[in-house]
This record gives structure tokens, C-alpha cells and sequence, in this order.
């Protein structure tokens, strides 16, 4: 149970450490096709937004807000290049 308490805190101190200092407020924009979403991601440049885009398209469907999280991603994270 220790271990998962000091994996628990570093997770915490992570996200935390990386959270911005306001709420993003996150109105969704153009829907875009999924080569889209792909090519924005790869466009962004940052590995995990491109990992998040992927997962996101392999899991989502029309239904599911997966693709919108794959383009918050993009949208609330500085780009690499």
C-alpha cells in the first residue's frame, strides 16, 4: 500500500506541476476528419499530443468525445514546432 500511495503522490505532484495557472475554458470548434485530427497533431509536434490523437482515434467513435479530447490537446498545449 506504500507504493501505491508514493506513486499516487508523485502523479499529483506531476499534473500539478504542469497545470495551468487559470481554468481553461474549452469551447469545441470545426469538427474535423480523423486524417485531420491526425495531421494537427503532427503538425503540433509535442509526442504526446500525437500519442493522445491516435489512442483517441482507435478508441472514439461519433459518440464518443475522444476526438474532441485529442483536439483540446492540440489546442491548449504549446506547440514544439
Amino acid at each position: 500500500m506504500l507504493s501505491l500511495h508514493a506513486a499516487w503522490t508523485a502523479s499529483a505532484a506531476v499534473i500539478a506541476m504542469y497545470a495551468p495557472a487559470e481554468p481553461v475554458v474549452y469551447t469545441p470548434g470545426a469538427l474535423f476528419t480523423p486524417e485531420e485530427d491526425l495531421e494537427r497533431a503532427f503538425c503540433h509536434g509535442d509526442e504526446h499530443v500525437i500519442k493522445l490523437t491516435d489512442t483517441a482515434l482507435d478508441v472514439g467513435d461519433e459518440r464518443a468525445p475522444a476526438p474532441a479530447a485529442a483536439l483540446c490537446a492540440v489546442e491548449i498545449s504549446q506547440p514544439l514546432l
